[in-house]
């Protein structure tokens, strides 16, 4: 039961924030998490969860998706991820959680001393599979599949719907391909898929109210969401890498 609870209050507070935001459900849940779970147990758990949560937001936002852009975003996510278990290989992890929290750390400081309306990202496939890749690249080493996204969406000044709807469906592929590959590595156990039932409960619980509330969010509230998102991710993967 003490088990069951936090799985359950961390996934319905993620999901609750994912469904005002499209995203953070994971890096707001597995604290939470690691007050009843082994920090292993946490992330698998999460992961297993983030599947049919994923799933569930992709459906809510489905109006919103802008599937011009979502093919070639899906279409470069796959090489990123294989490209990131490649660089695992070769590289510390720690070294690739303070150089990414270092680039977000960048483009945090030019959106604080710049204005955010002196330009945008074209529209090109080029930056397209770029963001796909480096989400994919991000997904496979440091388990930050949002943040390339985040910043995609901030430079191109997309609306919040359009936004939330491309890439809840964006890391709805990201979560299948991530639970396929860990299944395959017979990573899963019947324990922590019985867990897991529990926090898919408490996510589309949060993931519905938070639906809700997100419709009456305005455009400059979602930006000061996505921004300090990034900027938790910065402060999380630095204290990772340096205590990896």
């Amino acid at each position: 039961m003490f088990t069951a609870f936090f799985v359950f209050l961390g996934w319905f507070i993620g999901g609750f924030v994912s469904g005002i935001s499209g995203f953070g459900a994971m890096m707001l849940a597995l604290p939470v998490l690691t007050l009843g779970l082994a920090p292993k147990d946490a992330i698998l758990t999460c992961c297993i969860v983030a599947g049919p949560c994923c799933i569930q937001l992709a459906w809510l936002y489905r109006r919103y998706v802008y599937w011009p852009d979502m093919k070639w975003l899906w279409i470069s996510c796959v090489p990123g991820c294989i490209l990131g278990t490649l660089t695992l290989m070769v590289l510390p992890v720690g070294w690739l959680q303070i150089g990414i929290s270092l680039l977000i750390c960048i483009f945090l400081l030019v959106q604080l001393f710049g204005s955010r309306a002196t330009w945008t990202l074209p529209d090109s496939v080029a930056s397209l599979l770029v963001t796909g890749c480096a989400s994919g690249f991000c997904n496979s080493t440091v388990s930050v599949v949002g943040v390339p996204m985040g910043i995609f969406v901030l430079l191109k000044h997309w609306d919040k719907d359009k936004a939330r709807g491309t890439m809840s469906m964006f890391f709805m592929l990201s979560s299948l391909i991530t639970i396929a590959t860990q299944w395959a590595s017979g990573l899963y156990t019947l324990y922590l898929l019985q867990i897991s039932v529990i926090g898919t409960a408490g996510c589309f619980i949060g993931q519905s109210l938070g639906f809700k509330v997100g419709k009456h969010i305005n455009q400059s509230i979602f930006v000061k969401f996505a921004l300090c998102f990034l900027s938790c991710a910065a402060a999380m993967l630095f204290w990772k890498g340096l205590h990896s």
